[in-house]
């Protein structure tokens, strides 16, 4: 893990568009990066993007960017990941939303909608 505190998740949808060239990604990592902070990469989120990912070299880019944090799920908060899973409809987008919350930051998402169901509609930065 990073030394650098996480400032914002990226869901499957963020990670594809990052693939795709998605300016809006790439603003938002390299501001992140000018701050010293970090983007955090679930890993289910990372499997889910692979289906999607217009480029795979640029996957690799974003997991081995300096700015980037890993992010596995906690084998002890299993239920809260059921619990949210069934909120969302997703096992990914339910450990996005985990790591947003444990983390205390926003998910950076194509698809806000998906976290509707969320207190709030959950942290969500749309793009």
């Amino acid at each position: 893990m990073s030394d650098r505190p996480v400032r914002i998740i990226l869901d499957a949808s963020a990670i594809v568009a990052f693939t795709r060239g998605s300016i809006h990604v790439g603003e938002v990592i390299a501001e992140i990066d000018d701050e010293d902070a970090a983007i955090g990469l679930p890993i289910l989120c990372l499997v889910e993007a692979t289906r999607g990912a217009a480029d795979t070299d640029r996957l690799d880019l974003l997991v081995n960017h300096r700015a980037s944090v890993l992010l596995g799920d906690d084998g002890a908060s299993w239920q809260a990941l059921a619990a949210t899973y069934d909120i969302v409809g997703r096992l990914d987008a339910a450990s996005a939303a985990l790591a947003a919350i444990d983390l205390d930051c926003a998910i950076l998402t194509a698809h806000p909608g998906l976290y509707g169901g969320l207190a709030g509609g959950g942290p969500i930065i749309p793009i």
